[in-house]
């Protein structure tokens, strides 16, 4: 019975060290916070090189990366952002697999691939706030993907904001405009009388 239990916890430590074996490693950098340049320059630069410590870590089911690039906007913006992750032949460099603007665990924008302006080797991902501005608060930009190869490889963005005007200052806009538009009748008026 002993030696049955012995067989017993040995195949199961066997079994462990196997599945640990054959896990994906995870290669995220650890969370950046963007604000203080987005506060100072409207734009914020982000990237991350990565390469692998063994051949054996390459692709898409040996490892993985989501990095996360925080910020928090005070106030509504429009925001646009742009990532590329050159390669130089398929299966080559890094894998993009995801590019989303996430408010706590939902997505906000949903990055899309731009082969219309850049080639597909670019991987060129982008999205825009468009029409709808984003409300103040707390955002994460996540790029995700893998090391589609030994040597590794790299990516790099930029996100910028750009500051949405208050319904009064389109009212003082609004107001000017009608200012001079009466002025400039006025003038009519007088010169043809």
């Amino acid at each position: 019975m002993n030696k049955l239990i012995q067989s017993l916890l040995m195949s199961i430590a066997l079994a462990a060290t196997s599945v640990a074996a054959h896990a994906a490693v995870d290669l995220s950098a650890p969370a950046s916070d963007l604000s203080a340049q987005l506060a100072d320059a409207s734009s914020a630069d982000f990237g991350q090189t990565i390469s692998l410590a063994n051949a054996g870590q390459a692709g898409a089911g040996n490892n993985f990366f989501i990095d996360n690039y925080t910020f928090t906007l005070t106030a509504s913006n429009d925001l646009s952002a742009l990532m590329t992750s050159l390669i130089a032949a398929p299966n080559t460099g890094l894998t993009i697999t995801g590019f989303n603007l996430l408010s706590g665990a939902n997505v906000v924008l949903a990055g899309h691939q731009d082969t219309t302006n850049f080639s597909v080797l670019d991987q060129a991902w982008a999205f825009d706030s468009g029409l709808l501005p984003l409300a103040a608060g707390n955002y994460t930009l996540q790029v995700s993907g893998y090391v589609a190869n030994a040597e590794g490889g790299s990516y790099s963005g930029n996100i910028a904001i750009a500051a949405v005007p208050e319904p009064e200052a389109f009212a003082l806009l609004l107001a000017g405009l009608g200012i001079v538009g009466f002025a400039a009748r006025r003038r009519k008026l007088a010169v043809a009388a």
